[in-house]
């Protein structure tokens, strides 16, 4: 687990302690004090025997910034060292560090530490410095504690951070504190657990909902008051599953926007997202969605300026984004641990052929039997996008063969879709995706210029596919001395992710929407943006298929004079909004498909019969 961050900003006093009778102070003179510096960081830091104790060479001797004799000091005792602290400038920062701070073993609860906190501010306050900071950990109640009465404030630098200190405060009768930023602006005066609010959520579709409902059932921060959905079986099931105490039950999506919550998740039908967002944020709900973002560029277009307009929070539920190994690559990207980024690949091939009818009831019209194979395209290629943090700029498109399992399914589309994607770097991404594959494949690739990350594929047995990650990298551009190793992929709040579906994603993505509507910057939100740079490849992949493989430049709608190209434009292979300019779903021509398969899927459906059951249908050829 991650340590907590405090700094101390000049100008704060700096509180002023007289030494008992038979203590002093004394400075670090040379290698008679090394063997006294061991002991008392051993004994007093992290305990006899540590395995991953670091001696002086490694923790003081080998920092540049460090002149032992200048900035190592001990706390003594009738002349005998029986604490130490570090206090030294980080120049390329233009920040203090207080680091090292141990008191021996058998001077601990004297309350010492305080005098350890006063010599280093002292001496860190000579320098025109932007802030002091050191690390510590929860469990080091009396530290924590009396860094705070020094004057030293939390710092939001890591996920969960927030919550963490919420605990500290609860556990220490404090009743609020400011946070910052690890930039040194101020975050905002976050309280204690006890008096935290819980943000209020509305869930849209009491199916794939279901797990953002348990995120508000299991959660400290956030609250259940509202469901929706117009399939009365499945509201009855969550009406058996959460009761009706304090949780109100809807059939008509605009009686449910008047009630009273914070943010609305929007889980239903994909086709229907952007119009559902623009008007829950036209009443004041900020919006998380579900995939996808829109159907057409009309629908973009509406719903980046609806944003735009209310100044409400739209974040992007592309729940692959957060899985453990293409998040952890994005950490290690931002770091600059891979360099910079120069080619990336993603894959979703799923083969959905044992579930389709209880995705789409046999009903023929039904998005998912007309969407074309492009229009699936944010769980391989959003996470390369967000890694990368760059916009697409170009793509080509390629469609793979209608074939039986489509046939069977009833979908009116080839099996996958293949995007080459350029980025405003130049950077290539390569997007595999698909519903009608013969096996399933989620892996990801990225290579940056000083190595290569990449997620376990579905097929090593020993591993858990973006569960688990390999890195491969060199400390600088050219070394091509790194060896591939497995990298932990955990953070803070994986323990908490265990119940919930995709890997553990959805948790993920309820709890930074939480944090973002708290006001945190750093909560790892895709917003509106983002979600089009995420999905505008596939769609124009789709249009280059259509074009014989024509490469097609991807619009910016953060540009509002680019937008008015694609406003009015209404494409869609969707035949349920017949206003629109209906497209084929596939590009050689929609397929067909006899309504006998529909009716077969219909019946599986209305006599429940289970997933994994082999669907046996001839194709005339």
């Amino acid at each position: 687990m991650s340590q907590l961050k405090m700094y101390w900003f000049p100008g704060t006093p700096i509180k002023e302690y007289d030494l008992p009778e038979g203590y002093s102070v004394s400075n670090f003179k040379g290698v008679s004090d090394r063997d006294d510096w061991v002991r008392i960081c051993r004994n007093g830091l992290v305990g006899e025997g540590h395995a991953g104790f670091k001696g002086f060479g490694d923790a003081i001797a080998s920092e540049e910034d460090i002149d032992p004799q200048r900035d190592v000091f001990f706390l003594d005792y009738n002349g005998e060292h029986i604490g130490t602290v570090t206090a030294f400038v980080m120049t390329d920062e233009n920040a203090g560090d207080v680091h090292m701070v141990a008191i021996r073993d058998d001077f601990r609860g004297k309350g010492l530490s305080k005098y350890l906190t006063m010599i280093a501010l002292k001496h860190l306050s000579q320098y025109d410095l932007h802030h002091v900071q050191l690390t510590t950990d929860e469990w080091r109640k009396a530290a924590v504690t009396g860094y705070i009465t020094a004057g030293f404030r939390p710092v939001e630098y890591d996920i969960g951070m927030e919550e963490r200190w919420q605990a500290v405060l609860e556990e220490r009768n404090i009743d609020s504190i400011d946070m910052y930023y690890e930039d040194g602006t101020f975050y905002k005066n976050i309280v204690r657990k006890s008096k935290a609010v819980k943000i209020k959520f509305g869930v849209v579709g009491a199916g794939r909902g279901t797990d953002m409902m348990n995120y508000c059932k299991r959660s400290d921060n956030a609250e259940l008051v509202a469901i929706c959905d117009n399939y009365l079986p499945a509201l009855e099931e969550k009406k058996e599953q959460f009761g009706e105490e304090n949780i109100q039950y809807f059939t008509d999506y605009d009686e449910f926007l008047k009630c009273d919550f914070d943010a609305v998740v929007l889980a239903n039908y994909a086709n229907e997202h952007a119009p559902f967002a623009i008007k829950a944020m036209r009443a004041g709900k900020h919006v998380l969605s579900e995939l996808l973002p829109c159907r057409n560029m009309k629908e973009a277009v509406e719903l980046i300026e609806a944003v735009e307009e209310t100044g409400m929070i739209y974040a992007y539920g592309e729940n692959c984004c957060f899985m453990p190994a293409p998040k952890t690559m994005r950490k290690l990207m931002k770091k600059g641990k891979l360099g910079t980024f120069e080619y990336g690949e993603g894959e979703y091939m799923h083969n959905c052929e044992d579930g389709w009818h209880f995705l789409t009831r046999g009903d023929e019209n039904h998005w998912r039997n007309t969407m074309s194979a492009f229009y699936y395209c944010t769980h391989s290629l959003g996470p390369l996008i967000h890694i990368a943090g760059e916009r697409p700029v170009s793509v080509t498109g390629f469609e793979g063969p209608f074939n039986d399992r489509m046939w069977r399914m009833g979908a009116k589309a080839g099996g996958y879709a293949v995007e080459m994607v350029t980025l405003e770097s130049g950077a290539l991404l390569k997007s595999l995706h698909g519903v009608g594959p013969s096996k399933n494949s989620l892996w990801y690739c990225v290579y940056g210029s000083k190595g290569r990350a990449e997620s376990a594929r579905e097929d090593d047995k020993t591993k858990d596919g973006t569960q688990s990650m390999y890195l491969n990298v060199d400390e600088y551009d050219g070394q091509n001395m790194g060896k591939a190793r497995e990298y932990d992929a955990t953070d803070d709040l994986s323990d908490r992710t265990t119940e919930f579906y995709h890997g553990g994603s959805d948790y993920y993505i309820m709890y930074n929407m939480v944090q973002r509507i708290r006001g945190n910057k750093n909560a790892d939100v895709i917003d509106v943006y983002e979600a089009m740079d995420m999905f505008l490849p596939g769609l124009f992949g789709y249009f280059s298929a259509l074009g014989g493989g024509k490469p097609m430049a991807v619009p910016d709608l953060r540009n509002k004079e680019e937008r008015d190209a694609w406003r009015n434009d209404t494409r869609t292979t969707d035949p349920k909004f017949p206003d629109d300019e209906l497209i084929p779903s596939y590009s050689k021509g929609n397929p067909e498909i006899p309504q006998a398969n529909y009716e077969r899927l219909q019946k599986m459906c209305a006599d429940k019969v289970p997933q994994n059951i082999n669907i046996r249908m001839k194709r005339e050829k």
